[in-house]
């Protein structure tokens, strides 16, 4: 009898451990059946977000290529503001040199000696650009190294 009682008791120990083990292997399948799903959302936002970020590559593509073609565009904007840059420089260099030449001559000839015969309003533009010239030639005397040296 004691075998048939031991014999029970395994078999009830096995159904009992039969139902869990079913229980645990339905909660497992539940978790793998979310996980299947999760996966397949992931893989669907996937392909949706690559797409995405190959048209932003295009639109990225696109926008460096349209900046390259601007950039080179202001390069000849550059230079041709460096043209115009130089060509004023010239410019002032060559005024401020007639303007030397003509203070030069104007004190070698008596100061205004040498002044044309000018009417109204041009004989007073005459005065102040000889004004003006002067004034520099005086600003440039007392600001040259030698002049402070000396008048140390």
């Amino acid at each position: 009898m004691l075998l048939q009682i031991s014999a029970v008791i395994v078999a009830v120990s096995f159904v009992i451990l039969t139902f869990y083990l079913i229980q645990t292997l339905k909660s497992l399948k539940g978790s793998l059946d979310e996980m299947t799903l999760a996966m397949g959302q992931m893989k669907n936002e996937a392909k949706e977000i690559s797409e995405e970020v190959k048209e932003m590559i295009g639109n990225t593509n696109d926008i460096a290529v349209d900046m390259r073609m601007k950039l080179s565009k202001l390069d000849h904007a550059f230079g041709s503001v460096n043209d115009v840059g130089q060509a004023v420089h010239e410019l002032t260099s060559a005024a401020r040199q007639t303007a030397s030449s003509l203070l030069a001559s104007l004190k070698r000839n008596g100061s205004r000696a040498c002044e044309p015969e000018l009417s109204g309003r041009w004989q007073a533009v005459w005065e102040g650009v000889i004004t003006a010239v002067e004034f520099v030639q005086r600003r440039r005397t007392a600001q040259s190294p030698a002049h402070r040296a000396g008048s140390k």
